[in-house]
């Protein structure tokens, strides 16, 4: 059976480092009036910027927080990622080929590389920061050059992030219909205390794709500036709702691009998730057991704030602190 990516990129531009109520006591930052793109800040800056998803979600505190010596373990199933790119150097500590095992990696899509740029970019003085510094990366090959792949090589991927005791598992693509042999293997990967976050979908209006349709798997929507829903997002089966148009992250050939899509919202969630964890210093699989995704879901709906319809929004957007 042959799946799609949850989105096809909108790249709006590249740039070459070379060249509204209060709830629960989270506040939402208003950038609706910030006219100028993250795009071009940095064009006109050249300096490292702090993408308005990752502004948005989490307060100052926490971004300023230092490396440590631990780190939270996060598989990103996807396209492959440059290991290249300069904001993503020391990042990459293991690859998984589920296509060709054995063979070589390369990002020919870009899909992968755009999404772990959101969750890891460095903290330095290029480029973009990241959700977080205090993350290693499994990198785990499922997509194509054209974005596509198989269930075979999805449901391969996932076994070999329970090999790694990775603790957070990134999807950001599905498909249309549920799958006998996938449902069992994320339900083995969520029993064993993985977090498994995956993409609704592209769907504009249509039901979530799968897995993140699956009951215990957290579903991410996109949203703009505005904290409205993306003309493209996904109703039915959704959890929450996290940045996802305006995008700006790392591109595959190493420079930086502006991207919209549930696959941006679903690596914002992933890092909202290792955020968590480092907050809690769960960094040891062996501290985890079968209750932690449903513990890391009660926790995240207590930091949600409600933007509309459930079918549409879920929860809401989620907010850090």
């Amino acid at each position: 059976m042959i799946f799609l990516t949850c989105t096809t990129l909108v790249i709006l531009k590249n740039y070459s480092a070379e060249n509204d109520d209060k709830k629960k006591e989270i506040e939402l930052v208003n950038n609706s009036t910030n006219y100028q793109s993250d795009l071009q800040l940095l064009e006109k800056t050249n300096e490292q910027i702090v993408p308005w998803g990752v502004n948005s979600l989490v307060i100052a505190e926490l971004l300023e927080q230092k490396k440590t010596n631990e780190r939270v373990k996060v598989a990103i199933l996807d396209s492959g990622i440059n290991v290249n790119h300069e904001d993503l150097s020391g990042k990459i500590v293991k690859e998984f080929n589920a296509i060709n095992p054995g063979q070589p990696i390369i990002d020919e899509f870009g899909h992968g590389t755009a999404v772990a740029g959101i969750i890891a970019a460095n903290n330095n003085k290029i480029g973009i920061k990241g959700m977080s510094s205090n993350v290693e990366i499994y990198s785990v090959k499922i997509l194509d050059h054209r974005g596509k792949g198989n269930i075979e090589s999805l449901i391969k991927g996932i076994r070999w992030c329970l090999e790694q005791k990775v603790q957070v598992i990134n999807i950001s693509f599905g498909m249309t219909s549920d799958n006998p042999e996938l449902r069992k293997v994320i339900n083995k990967a969520i029993n064993s205390g993985i977090i498994v976050v995956a993409a609704s979908g592209n769907n504009y209006g249509l039901g979530s794709d799968f897995p993140a349709g699956y009951k215990d798997v957290i579903s991410v929507t996109a949203v703009n500036k505005s904290y409205k829903k993306a003309s493209f997002s996904a109703k039915g089966k959704i959890d929450f709702s996290l940045p996802g148009v305006d995008i700006l992250t790392t591109s595959k050939d190493g420079t930086y691009a502006q991207y919209s899509g549930t696959s941006l919202a679903t690596a914002y969630m992933t890092g909202v998730v290792a955020l968590i964890l480092e907050k809690h210093n769960y960094y040891q699989i062996d501290k985890y057991d079968k209750n932690l995704p449903k513990d890391i879901m009660t926790l995240l709906k207590n930091h949600s704030i409600e933007l509309g319809n459930k079918e549409v929004y879920g929860y809401g957007f989620v907010r850090i602190s």
